[in-house]
């Protein structure tokens, strides 16, 4: 089975995709900015005994994803899988958005994913195997 991790994970789709990939097997780092927001998933888990191991990485921050890909490949091998998921909802009609807000879910929602697929992707290519998933979603304007 493969090695998964799942960006943004504490809710929603991420959370969803972390189990329905572990239910099928697959070992999954399940990461999120905040490890406190990953209850919900910590429970269905333990009831489940399914493979999921949450770990800490802010898909804003180079460190952080250098580190947590780093970690994730010492403590569980070379990603197999990565399902780039960690997205923020920006906002609001355009001329009543600042392009700071503009800036901060490009951020998260473009250069995030970016990020990840920086670090997981020369394993990849040396192995000659793996899979990305991009998951986006759109949000009408006002």
């Amino acid at each position: 089975m493969a090695i998964a991790l799942v960006t943004g994970t504490s809710s929603g789709i991420g959370l969803a995709t972390a189990v329905a990939l572990a239910r099928a097997g697959h070992t999954v780092v399940a990461t999120m900015r905040n490890l406190n927001s990953g209850a919900e998933l910590r429970k269905i888990a333990a009831e489940e005994k399914l493979p999921v191991h949450l770990a800490a990485l802010d898909v804003d921050d180079d460190a952080s994803v250098r580190d947590g890909f780093l970690k994730a490949v010492e403590q569980h091998g070379p990603i197999d899988v990565l399902v780039n998921n960690a997205g923020i909802l920006g906002g609001g009609p355009v001329e009543e958005t600042t392009l700071d807000q503009f800036r901060q879910v490009m951020e998260t929602n473009f250069f995030g994913g970016l990020r990840c697929i920086k670090a997981v992707i020369p394993s990849m290519r040396e192995r000659r195997k793996g899979t990305i998933v991009n998951i986006t979603s759109i949000a009408p304007l006002g």
